[in-house]
C-alpha cells in the first residue's frame, strides 16, 4: 500500500500512494457524516502522505480496494509482509486532518483478497486483461478482518450494505479522503457529493480516448460507473486518496459499491486532475462473480 501504486489506476488509481492526482472535486465536507468511514495506511509517520479510505461493515472488519492492501513491482503484485497476520494498519477518523487528530492501530488477523484476484496474483498479473483469457472482471476488493481491541473504529457503527443491483440514474454518493483540487495530497480532509449511475452507452462515450476497454472496466458484469466533470461539471470526481471508499445511497445509509478508478484520457498529463468517468467495483447479487457471497461468508464467519 505505498506510493507509486497511484500511477496504477486514475487511468490509474485512487489510492494516494506517491503521486499527486486529484481529490473528489465537487464534493463538499462530511462534517460528522458517515462516522464509520476513515483512512487508513501502513505507515503511521506520514499517515496523511500515504493512504486510503475504507468503511467499518462489521465488528471487526472494513471494505477497501485491493489495489490499497497491496504491493507492485515491475513484474507482478503481491500482499507484502506488513499486511500479514500480526501487524498493524494505522487509521484515523478525523475529518480535516489539517487539525491534530488522534491515530489509532489495529492488528491485522486476516486480509482478504477475492479468489479471483488472488489466482491473478498468483500469475503476476492484475488487470483482467492480463490475467484472464476471456477479460473476466477481477473483483478490486479487499476485506480486512482486525483482531478486537478498542478504540474508535470498535466504537463505531457499521454500515449496512445493500446487494441489489443499481440500475442507470439511480443516486448514488461518493466518499473519501482525496486529494485537493490542486493535487495536493495534503490536509486529507473527508468529503462526500451525489452523482448518478451512468448506462453502459454513456460510460462508452465517457472514455474514448481512454484506455478503459483495455483495462477491463467498461465489462459491466464487475463495475458500474458514473460520468466525471469534464462531461457534467455537476457529478464528482474520484480522485488519489479515494480509493476503497464506499460508494452509497441515502434513507437510510448503505454501501452499494467500492471506489476503484477513474481513466484519464490517453494524452492527458500524468497529474490527470479531471476525468470523463468513475468507475466502481461491484458488489451486488447480480454481478458476474459471486462477490456478494464472498462478502456475506467473510462477515459471518467473523461473528463467531
Amino acid at each position: 500500500m505505498k506510493s507509486f501504486k497511484v500511477g496504477l489506476f486514475l487511468f490509474f488509481s485512487l489510492g494516494v500512494f506517491g503521486q499527486q492526482i486529484p481529490r473528489l472535486v465537487g464534493g463538499m465536507p462530511a462534517d460528522e457524516r458517515f462516522p464509520a468511514i476513515f483512512l487508513f495506511s501502513e505507515f503511521r509517520e506520514g499517515l496523511t502522505d500515504s493512504f486510503c479510505t475504507a468503511a467499518k461493515i462489521s465488528r471487526t472488519q472494513f471494505l477497501t480496494a485491493a489495489h490499497c492492501v497491496l504491493e507492485t513491482s515491475q513484474t507482478k503484485w503481491y500482499l507484502p509482509e506488513n499486511a500479514k497476520p500480526g501487524n498493524h494498519y494505522y487509521y484515523s477518523f478525523g475529518r480535516n486532518l489539517a487539525q491534530p487528530a488522534a491515530i489509532f492501530s489495529l492488528r491485522i488477523k486476516k486480509v482478504h483478497i477475492h479468489p479471483l484476484l488472488q489466482n491473478c496474483l498468483n500469475k503476476g498479473k492484475y488487470f483482467p486483461a492480463q490475467c484472464q483469457e476471456k477479460k473476466l472482471p477481477n473483483p478490486d476488493l479487499a476485506i480486512v478482518t482486525v483482531e478486537p481491541a478498542v478504540g474508535p473504529f470498535f466504537e463505531a457503527s457499521p454500515i449496512p450494505i445493500d446487494f441489489t443491483p443499481n440500475q442507470p440514474g439511480d443516486e448514488i454518493i461518493l466518499a473519501g479522503y482525496g486529494a485537493q483540487e490542486d493535487g495536493d495530497i495534503t490536509p486529507p480532509v473527508l468529503k462526500y457529493g451525489y452523482s448518478k449511475v451512468a448506462s453502459p452507452e454513456e460510460l462508452e462515450k465517457a472514455t474514448q480516448g481512454t484506455s478503459a476497454v483495455q483495462m477491463g472496466f467498461l465489462q459491466f458484469g464487475f463495475y458500474f460507473g458514473s460520468l466525471g466533470p469534464l462531461l457534467d461539471a455537476r457529478f464528482p470526481n474520484l480522485g488519489s486518496g479515494d480509493s476503497g471508499g464506499p460508494v452509497m445511497k441515502e434513507h437510510p445509509d448503505r454501501i452499494v459499491g467500492v471506489n476503484s478508478s477513474a481513466v484519464c484520457l490517453d494524452e492527458a498529463p500524468p497529474e490527470c486532475e479531471i476525468t470523463s468517468n468513475n468507475f466502481f467495483t461491484r458488489i451486488d447479487s447480480k454481478a458476474t462473480v459471486p462477490v456478494d457471497r464472498w462478502i456475506k461468508d467473510l462477515i459471518h464467519e467473523s461473528r463467531f
